[in-house]
């Protein structure tokens, strides 16, 4: 679980995955009856300022992101495990397995002729 201070960060790493500006995220907000300004949300993100759950909620629909997202860490190194959170078709799982092996391949290809093989 992320601590508080890493949820802002996580905010922010969404907000700039999906495009948006703080302004835009803040206009948006405003629209849900959250009265928010552009430096309160980037106080947010900088870990200077707490962020209330109803806050949260309405960030989390804003970005269109489940609440879970900022609380969990995603496992690094697992594409699979990575677009099936994603929801992506189960033909697309066994394409992306795949070429994740080729990939397991090649790295190991390129550890023996760099001598590194344990």
């Amino acid at each position: 679980m992320l601590g508080e201070h890493e949820i802002g960060k996580k905010i922010k790493t969404i907000r700039k995955e999906k495009r948006l500006s703080q302004s835009k995220v803040v206009e948006k907000l405003i629209q849900k009856d959250i009265n928010m300004s552009r430096e309160t949300l980037s106080k947010m993100e900088n870990n200077n300022r707490s962020i209330s759950a109803i806050e949260l909620k309405a960030i989390s629909d804003v970005l269109g992101v489940d609440i879970s997202d900022f609380f969990y860490k995603e496992e690094p190194g697992d594409l699979v495990t990575f677009f099936r959170k994603k929801n992506f078709s189960k033909d697309s799982l066994k394409e992306i397995s795949k070429l994740q092996d080729m990939v397991k391949v090649f790295i190991n290809h390129e550890k023996m002729y760099k001598g590194e093989q344990e």
